[in-house]
């Protein structure tokens, strides 16, 4: 599903109102969430993904969303959270995700 995502942490922290309205423009990709095996944890994770798809080729746009959960959906609008893993680091993050029109 298209969708334009904007994130509220920075490496953890939660971005203050200031930094949330910088007029940043939002990700945009294609929504993919799967279980799927995270060989850091040893087990099965719920991860959502956003990524773009070019001549069969998907490259991702952020960094993935391990152990994903849904904490709002309605009105074409969802908010995702878990953690992402940078230079192998797990920080804390929240996707304010919204449907796009195709």
């Amino acid at each position: 599903m298209r969708v334009h995502v904007r994130t509220l942490r920075r490496r953890g922290r939660l971005l203050n109102k200031d930094e949330l309205v910088d007029n940043r423009p939002p990700y945009l990709g294609d929504l993919k969430v799967m279980e799927s095996r995270d060989p850091e944890l040893g087990r099965f994770v719920l991860r959502a993904r956003l990524v773009e798809s070019k001549a069969g080729t998907e490259t991702e746009v952020l960094p993935g969303l391990h152990d994903a959960h849904l904490l709002f959906a309605g009105d074409n609008k969802m908010r995702l959270a878990g953690f992402e893993r940078i230079d192998g680091a797990d920080f804390a993050q929240t996707w304010s995700v919204e449907l796009t029109a195709c």
